[in-house]
């Protein structure tokens, strides 16, 4: 169940890639956002990792499309494209914790996810 579950996921990112608006692709990243904090307050390491591979799969999504379009101001661009690397290692690491069973790591790889997520709505939303 849960491989059709993510072969859904993954073929809507990928349907995605081609005509990406920032909302849809927010609410992919909200929804494994979520996926991963469920995963860890029920001590569920399956629902941690299917979290962690919808937010790459969103993730990757930034580096196929032009991100100029969905910031005001385009000297920030680059400003993006660093925190979108950061995030795909903050994963990594996520990833590496979970399948280590370290979860003090994994929930510190998960405050850096979220400090990304926090960065990048600054620069995009001025917020």
């Amino acid at each position: 169940m849960k491989k059709i579950v993510m072969a859904l996921i993954l073929s809507s990112v990928l349907g995605l890639a081609s005509e990406t608006t920032i909302n849809s692709t927010m609410s992919l990243m909200t929804q494994g956002m979520n996926q991963i904090q469920n995963g860890f307050l029920y001590s569920k390491r399956e629902d941690v990792k299917a979290g962690i591979v919808v937010l790459e799969n969103a993730n990757a999504i930034f580096s196929e499309v032009d991100v100029s379009v969905f910031i005001k101001h385009n000297n920030k661009v680059q400003v993006t494209k660093n925190i979108s690397n950061n995030l795909s290692e903050h994963l990594k690491t996520l990833k590496e914790a979970i399948e280590k069973e370290s979860y003090t790591d994994a929930t510190k790889a998960y405050g850096g996810i979220i400090a990304d997520c926090i960065s990048c709505h600054r620069i995009v939303r001025g917020w």
